[in-house]
């Protein structure tokens, strides 16, 4: 009878042990990293930090930002589904909404000058051409951000977004490569023009198209550099603005090729045919001898815009790796970073000499070169 009670007493302490043992948790001695993303959250809960700069000014940012709760961007470029996609993809991040004005920049210029001017800022940020955004910093109407966190990384910038402006009013968010283009069934392989000379040969009488300068800047953004270069004279641009029919806009240029209405465009953009070029149409890049340029769009933070803390959170993300993505990917474009994907499609690509863009010429654009080379010039 001891025996059994002892038995049945070991057993249980045995029992006892095993049920301690199963329920300590061990660690294990070589730990496994996981790299899975964050996950989604739900609108109005908390956003983690974009995963770029981690360090006290961000995480000071983005409390500073959410505090605000809202940015207004008036932008020409943050259009349709890249706009909502974008803004979308902010708020998800941080839970600040943003609120996207789209229209023309030159029209924006003057209405940020005029909001200044009665007391009633209503913009935190715009969006649009350096020779714009280089307007309004000349009126005053922006300040500097050029101590956004995202600034201090090193070494993946291909485009620095203080190449515009090294004092960090306009921070250059995305390039666009401007150029001649051509229909691929109108024009024969081999047949397109070597150079902006080769466009007045009578052939092609009829059968180019180009963006009207008192609408766009599109024409004087790529032969304004060359002029400046001396790669292009001045009767050359005078006989080409003879030459063309001119529409609207350098998207209206791409349009028309596509359409197959015209066989030549003067100038449109990689941005302006990419969404034509996915769609197949048979429009290419021609690779001239003078070269092509590459124009930067800006942000530029309004002096006395309401919400300061979330256009400097708006303006460093859309500089992430996160926001280059978004915008690379629904524009067709590449990125300023080395570190996100180029998404442009391969006819927008030529190898020829590449013109970049600058504060100085910016200037130069919009106060003397438009009106005297080629509004002037180019009256029918």
């Amino acid at each position: 009878m001891k025996q059994n009670s002892k038995i049945a007493w070991l057993t249980v302490t045995l029992l006892f042990v095993l049920i301690i043992g199963a329920c300590t948790p061990t660690t294990p001695t070589s730990p496994v990293p996981t790299t899975a993303p964050p996950q989604a959250t739900q609108p109005g809960a908390a956003k983690p930090p974009a995963p770029t700069t981690q360090d006290g000014a961000l995480t000071q940012l983005i409390e500073a930002g959410r505090k605000e709760g809202r940015v207004t961007v008036y932008a020409f470029a943050l259009t349709g589904d890249l706009g909502i996609a974008l803004a979308k993809g902010f708020e998800n991040r941080y839970n600040v909404k943003v609120d996207v004005v789209t229209g023309r920049g030159a029209e924006f210029v003057e209405r940020v000058k005029t909001e200044r001017r009665v007391g009633n800022i209503t913009a935190d940020l715009t969006e649009f051409s350096l020779v714009h955004s280089t307007n309004l910093k000349l009126a005053g109407a922006t300040v500097s951000s050029i101590d956004i966190p995202v600034l201090q990384e090193k070494d993946v910038w291909l485009i620095n977004p203080l190449n515009g402006d090294p004092e960090g009013h306009l921070l250059a968010y995305r390039t666009q490569i401007i150029g001649p283009y051509m229909n691929t069934n109108l024009v024969k392989p081999g047949e397109e023009p070597k150079s902006f000379k080769d466009f007045l040969n009578p052939k092609w009488e009829g059968k180019i198209i180009g963006p009207d300068p008192n609408f766009s800047g599109g024409s004087y953004q790529l032969l304004i550099p060359l002029l400046d270069d001396k790669k292009i004279d001045v009767d050359t641009i005078k006989a080409l603005g003879q030459k063309a029919k001119f529409t609207t806009g350098t998207k209206q240029v791409a349009e028309a090729l596509a359409r197959g209405e015209y066989s030549l465009g003067l100038m449109t953009t990689d941005l302006d045919a990419g969404s034509y070029l996915a769609e197949g149409a048979p429009i290419k890049a021609i690779a001239v001898q003078e070269g092509i340029a590459a124009l930067i769009s800006t942000m530029s933070r309004i002096n006395g815009g309401p919400h300061p803390n979330a256009a400097k959170l708006f303006m460093n993300w859309m500089l992430s790796p996160e926001g280059q993505t978004i915008y690379g990917s629904g524009a067709k474009v590449a990125s300023v970073r080395k570190d996100v994907k180029d998404f442009r499609h391969p006819n927008s690509i030529v190898d020829v000499p590449l013109y970049g863009e600058d504060y100085k010429m910016a200037e130069k654009t919009g106060k003397l070169f438009a009106d005297k080379y080629f509004v002037g010039l180019w009256k029918k």
